[in-house]
């Protein structure tokens, strides 16, 4: 029983130090709610609790720093067909 507890214990400083770590690291745009100090200080006073808190609600999503492959970024696919004009007028003249 005592190793049960100290594996959860060891589990649960990992998420309570990763999770400061990813608030400190994250974007500011990337945050909903509070400015980052206020989420650094909720996570660090209430461990648990403010660590599921910036999971559920801080955090911005995936889709806030997903990177969007050239083939599905609308602005990409405009330059495209505008480059693909000026080569083949540049190799007929």
């Amino acid at each position: 029983m005592f190793r049960l507890w100290l594996v959860i214990g060891f589990l649960a400083t990992v998420f309570y130090v990763y999770s400061i770590v990813n608030v400190s690291l994250a974007q500011r745009l990337g945050m909903r709610g509070l400015p980052k100090a206020a989420w650094i200080a909720v996570v660090v006073i209430f461990p648990f609790i403010g660590a599921a808190l910036w999971y559920s609600v801080g955090r911005g999503g995936l889709r806030s720093g997903r990177v969007i492959a050239p083939d599905d970024d609308p602005e990409f696919l405009a330059t495209l067909g505008n480059n693909s004009k000026s080569d083949d007028n540049g190799a007929d003249g």
